[in-house]
């Protein structure tokens, strides 16, 4: 009997990441007395002890832990891999950088349960004790490079998604052909979790929120630095002109904008509004970018 739930997981490089996710998925409630969810781990091509690791933790993993090697780069293209063979009814995906609550597999089931929604996105926290230091909370206020979601309960609907916690139909999923292989880490860099979410509402459906499915993201440091800022928003602008295909009168028009509302909330010393603006500079500095590299062929 195919299985209700198909967790997947993308990875690479990151052995002693997924290590540590998949340790806490084993600890989950309703794991192995009454949902036993089909659990693969997508491996795109990974140059560390990733494949050792998975095959050492599979031995004893308390259900079925099938393990994949993709070849073709990206996490959008190792995601499909998995895609191709997962039988459940319901996908749910995590990213390797993630734990689970141990509740997290229970209120997944209960989303789902109540058919209201083909798509949810759940919650996603920061991972204590380094989410509780008061200089660290500073720069996540200030650089926002690390994914968080976190609305209120009473918050029925989102309108995107974020891949490191979220669940869709399967039929839903392979109807829409899947993700977008341009799109996303060692591909374009970001969004295909942005762009999917933007196929969900075209084909009519909505994405539920998931307020008690919670995993906590960890913290790397290196993502909080001005030159990750810089680097995560331009190639965030890259990825989405592919999605977008503004032209360059608008994409410039965007970015004297962005840089006005840049200088004006620096000179009044307001830091959110203005790295907020500050990203957007570097997002459309993305796309022109992208686009001259698109007319040059490349």
């Amino acid at each position: 009997m195919p299985a209700a739930f198909t967790i997947i997981i993308p990875t690479k490089n990151r052995a002693d990441s997924v290590a540590k996710l998949l340790a806490s998925i084993g600890r989950l409630e309703g794991l192995v007395a009454a949902l036993r969810p089909e659990i693969i781990v997508s491996d795109n091509d990974s140059h560390d002890e990733t494949a050792q690791t998975l095959e050492t933790i599979a031995k004893c993993f308390p259900v079925a832990l099938r393990r994949i090697k993709s070849q073709n780069p990206g996490k959008s293209a190792a995601i499909n891999e998995a895609l191709r063979i997962a039988e459940g009814k319901t996908l749910a995906f995590l990213d390797d950088d993630v734990i689970v609550d141990t509740q997290w597999l229970v209120e997944v089931e209960k989303f789902c349960a109540t058919e209201k929604h083909k798509a949810g996105q759940g919650r996603i926290l920061l991972q204590a004790p380094e989410a509780d230091d008061e200089n660290l909370q500073k720069l996540l206020r200030r650089y926002r490079t690390i994914p968080y979601v976190n609305f209120k309960p009473s918050t029925a609907e989102v309108h995107s998604l974020n891949g490191a916690n979220f669940v869709i139909d399967r039929k839903l999923l392979q109807s829409l052909g899947g993700f977008d292989e341009r799109l996303g880490p060692g591909a374009s860099g970001t969004s295909e979790d942005v762009e999917l979410a933007q196929r969900i509402h075209k084909a009519g459906y909505r994405i539920g929120y998931m307020h008690d499915a919670i995993v906590h993201h960890s913290i790397d440091r290196t993502r909080l630095t001005e030159e990750y800022f810089k680097k995560v928003h331009r190639r965030q602008g890259a990825s989405r002109s592919l999605i977008k295909g503004r032209g360059s009168a608008h994409i410039w028009y965007d970015l004297c904008r962005a840089s006005a509302g840049y200088l004006f909330h620096k000179s009044f010393g307001d830091e959110r509004k203005s790295y907020r603006n500050k990203g957007r500079v570097y997002h459309y500095l993305g796309m022109l970018e992208a686009k001259r590299r698109q007319k040059a062929g490349r």
